[in-house]
């Protein structure tokens, strides 16, 4: 029988550390934003995200390789470029690649954590509160497609931790 809740305690911290970050970047980001504008241009905050990705695809990667050996790394790491590489670079603007980090995140710590069914039920619920969060914020408007894309990149957090074989 599985249990309803398992993962060690850095997964439990990486989750956390995401359920906090993802409303708290919804009411700070702005300013948070503009104080990185301040120092970097907006190529360099560009790159700043590509590195973030390229990072969290390598752990993911070696993660993958511990569990599963070489030719499920493989798979992995063609799945996460696809997904958490190049489709963030066809959005037209820069901060908006963060969502796939923030919830592919997510995603994939949700599965290591809980079942299944229920690892995609709270990444998903959380793709759409996020963006209800906003709607309610004074200074922010909700919106269907970051919705979309929150969910996009919460279920490839998913998959990439059931390919690398999470539960």
């Amino acid at each position: 029988m599985t249990p309803w809740i398992s993962g060690g305690r850095a997964a439990w911290g990486a989750w956390l550390l995401l359920l906090i970050a993802i409303p708290s970047i919804s009411a700070w980001g702005r300013p948070l934003l503009e104080a990185l504008l301040g120092l970097m241009s907006p190529t360099w905050l560009a790159l700043l995200m590509i590195l973030c990705s390229l990072l969290a695809l390598a752990a993911c990667t070696v993660w993958a390789y511990r569990r599963q050996g070489t030719r499920r790394a493989v798979l992995l790491s063609g799945w996460l470029i696809v997904l958490f590489l190049l489709l963030p670079l066809t959005l037209p603007v820069v901060e908006e690649r963060i969502h796939f980090l923030l919830f592919g995140g997510f995603g994939f710590f949700s599965v290591l954590l809980f079942p299944l069914l229920v690892a995609l039920a709270v990444a998903l619920l959380g793709a759409g509160l996020d963006e209800l969060w906003q709607w309610v914020l004074p200074d922010r408007v909700g919106d269907w497609r970051d919705v979309g894309i929150n969910a996009i990149a919460a279920v490839g957090g998913a998959v990439a931790a059931r390919l690398g074989g999470g539960r």
